[in-house]
């Protein structure tokens, strides 16, 4: 995978090579996309909420994309629905086809505003990386779902490329993935923004004190 101006892949390999990395687990885990698909742009950004927590928040672009669609469906309801605001309407003045168009929409807009605002929390406090609204304390010890990731059994941070065809169009989109002890994976972020992927997995490399392990790219 082509890397970017100002990231080396000797800086990847540095991270790769750490003391403390398993070659055992290394080994048994997949290279290939966890995620299929994925945005062509930058959807998710890594902030600092203290110096024991990071968390993901969407992207000014994601936060864009997501209102038009809701607009757009919101927009083509009202218009379809204004005859009832007139008196004399007839029931066959409705355009229930546009009604329905509106809806898809708007559910879509709603959708992807509650799937890219959910937080994606690093949290030393509580020692888990979870993906929630909300967080209930009481669950955290007795969670079979992996909801709650315990940061101590995360090994490495796992950085793969994905070539996308959609239509006539192509690009390409980036995984940044957890690797945990049993070498299974969890996606944090998919977005098409490698230098921003990798900043963020340096960032998290060193918060969590792990590795990253570069994948490459598929269907280069």
């Amino acid at each position: 995978m082509e890397l970017p101006k100002g990231f080396h892949k000797e800086a990847i390999e540095t991270k790769e090579n750490w003391t403390n990395t398993n070659d055992t687990i290394k080994s048994k885990v997949s290279t290939s996309p966890l995620k299929s698909g994925g945005s062509s742009f930058k959807t998710n950004v890594l902030i600092e909420a203290s110096k024991s927590k990071l968390l993901y928040k969407p992207s000014i672009g994601v936060a864009l994309f997501s209102f038009i669609f809701l607009a757009v469906g919101l927009g083509i309801i009202f218009i379809s629905i204004n005859p009832l605001f007139n008196h004399s309407f007839e029931r066959n003045s409705i355009e229930w086809f546009f009604i329905l168009f509106g809806l898809i929409f708007a559910s879509a807009g709603g959708l992807m505003f509650y799937l890219f605002y959910m937080p994606r929390v690093f949290d030393k406090q509580l020692g888990v990386y979870y993906k929630a609204y909300q967080v209930d304390i009481h669950k955290i010890k007795k969670d079979t779902a992996k909801k709650y990731i315990p940061l101590k059994s995360i090994v490495a941070i796992q950085i793969i490329g994905e070539h996308i065809k959609s239509g006539k169009s192509a690009y390409k989109s980036f995984e940044l993935n957890l690797v945990l002890n049993d070498a299974s994976r969890k996606n944090v972020i998919d977005h098409g923004n490698l230098k921003s992927i990798i900043v963020d997995a340096e960032i998290l490399s060193e918060f969590l004190n792990i590795p990253i392990w570069h994948a490459g790219s598929t269907n280069d």
